[in-house]
């Protein structure tokens, strides 16, 4: 059954009434929206946690857009679509190996003969070859409705599409994935790019700036194997140790100290009380001193914001 009465007939109230009318059935449908997400949200994540991770490269082109439209159609249980959307992705990722290969010829072939042409001239591997075969006839049993897609119940629709889409994005990775080795520059250089695109009107894959922080805590575990979280449970973080100052900013109450233990640097914001007591010791950069520091812990498992609960001048660097 499509039960599908979404709106109100406003023609049964006054021209000059439907306005508050369609308001006021906005914001109890945002309500509706809102229950269904939250008794939907625990699938929704666990769903995500099972795609598998591509890491990083920097194309964007549209099998890529494709690709990521797809997990969100995934993490929202709408399988059909997504496994439809991946065997799209999948042409278009075929066309722009032809493309680059400098065969444009091929673009105008079905998708089945593209990837035998590709294969023959080595542009794939025969385990490509294999996978995008296979990927392009689920997709169209998905597409033409077939008799046999017909009797899939949902829990193998929804293997289908993991499947598809987790063996097409490790390919990806083999295939055109970052190549180069690693650095923390070459890193930064990245998430400067990253950061730029949260603000882009057609970013709709990383959520916020949250989110943003979130992907490149996980970026530096998996490219550096550097774990800056701190164990589950934790609400507070405290340490002690001698530092040198590398700047004092008290306009904006801000302390920046080099731990002389691991060479890291720590940004401090400062009290009132803090203040008072640098301008006491007459606190300066490259001073020496010997710090005890507290910050509580995000939802991350990272560090927030630190803040100076105890310091001694020690000498002057």
């Amino acid at each position: 059954m499509y039960f599908d009465f979404n709106k109100f007939n406003y023609k049964l109230v006054q021209t000059n009434e439907q306005k508050a009318y369609i308001q006021r059935d906005k914001k109890a449908y945002l309500e509706i929206v809102k229950q269904w997400f939250d008794n939907n949200l625990d699938e929704i994540i666990n769903r995500k946690w099972e795609i598998e991770d591509i890491l990083f490269f920097e194309d964007n082109s549209d099998f890529v857009k494709l690709l990521k439209e797809a997990e969100a159609l995934y993490e929202f249980g709408f399988f059909t679509s997504c496994i439809a959307l991946i065997g799209i992705s999948v042409e278009d990722f075929t066309k722009y190996l032809v493309t680059e290969a400098g065969k444009n010829e091929w673009q105008s072939e079905t998708q089945f003969n593209r990837l035998r042409l590709m294969l023959e001239s080595n542009l794939i591997s025969e385990d490509s070859f294999t996978l995008m075969n296979d990927i392009r006839k689920i997709r169209n049993d998905c597409l033409h409705y077939s008799d046999n897609f017909k009797q899939k119940d949902n829990m193998i629709l929804k293997g289908e599409a993991l499947s598809v889409m987790n063996s097409f994005k490790s390919m990806l990775k083999i295939s055109i994935g970052f190549k180069e080795e690693m650095t923390l520059d070459i890193f930064e250089d990245i998430a400067i790019k990253a950061i730029d695109e949260v603000n882009d009107s057609e970013n709709k894959y990383v959520k916020n700036f949250d989110d943003m922080i979130f992907k490149q805590r996980n970026a530096l575990s998996q490219l550096f194997n550097l774990d800056i979280t701190v164990k589950p449970g934790t609400d507070l973080v405290s340490r002690e140790s001698y530092y040198i100052i590398e700047a004092v900013d008290l306009s904006y109450m801000e302390i920046t100290l080099i731990d002389t233990a691991n060479g890291f640097p720590v940004f401090i914001d400062l009290s009132d009380k803090n203040i008072a007591q640098i301008k006491e010791m007459e606190l300066v950069k490259n001073s020496l001193v010997y710090a005890a520091i507290t910050s509580t812990v995000d939802g991350f498992g990272q560090t927030a914001a630190w803040t100076l609960t105890r310091i001694k001048k020690l000498s002057r660097c």
